[in-house]
């Protein structure tokens, strides 16, 4: 890990890193290193995510991911069989070159899910969002705008850490989209282990996974 990347950056004591600029510039620092740091963590969410969309999206020809960072997201994707175009776009431009670098993306861009992103309603067939939402205080926001750019009927993953998932109120908004009608959820898992091998206090947590058909 760099020098300058701290590892418990992300839950030390009360400190709510969600700041744009902060994210970015964490990611920066982190990005050359990341994908191998992870990997001896035993970072399962990717995969994990990457099988249910393509279960219960079958086969679709436009996906998203969203806060894709360096690519390992598409790279799981490709491996799990998805053979459409699949667009990226994360806060951290150093991520956004290595994930370019992968060849898992067609078109990869700078974006901050805490804004409404400058997509067309409707857009895409399906859209995977792994280990972000950490970094969004603005969950029904957040969750509401992949609602409005995927197309009704397509199918959403997403993640979110279990601390987080409790004190930002998720199952709450998971139930409040389904009852107006933006999405029906089709599995929300209980927590599962997310960074076990970390060498920070992220191995005691765990990550909840969200699968939802839009309309």
């Amino acid at each position: 890990m760099a020098d300058d990347v701290d590892p418990d950056w992300l839950t030390a004591g009360d400190a709510d890193h969600t700041d744009p600029a902060d994210v970015a510039a964490y990611y920066d620092q982190w990005a050359a290193a990341y994908n191998a740091d992870i990997d001896a963590w035993d970072y399962r969410a990717p995969l994990r995510a990457a099988a249910l969309l393509t279960e219960h999206a079958g086969d679709v020809s436009l996906a998203i991911d969203a806060g894709c960072g360096t690519g390992l997201g598409g790279i799981a994707l490709r491996g799990a069989g998805y053979a459409g175009e699949l667009h990226g776009v994360d806060i951290s431009q150093a991520s956004l070159d290595l994930a370019r670098e992968s060849g898992a993306y067609q078109q990869l861009s700078i974006g901050n899910l805490q804004e409404p992103l400058a997509i067309a309603d409707d857009t895409y067939d399906a859209l995977l969002c792994v280990g972000v939402m950490t970094y969004v205080p603005q969950v029904r926001e957040c969750w509401t705008e992949f609602c409005r750019i995927v197309k009704p009927g397509g199918v959403i993953v997403v993640t979110q850490r279990e601390d987080h998932w409790r004190d930002r109120d998720c199952q709450q908004i998971t139930d409040d989209l389904a009852a107006a009608g933006r999405w029906s959820p089709l599995e929300v898992s209980d927590a599962e282990p997310y960074l076990p091998d970390s060498p920070s206090d992220l191995a005691a947590y765990g990550v909840h996974y969200v699968a939802a058909r839009v309309g």
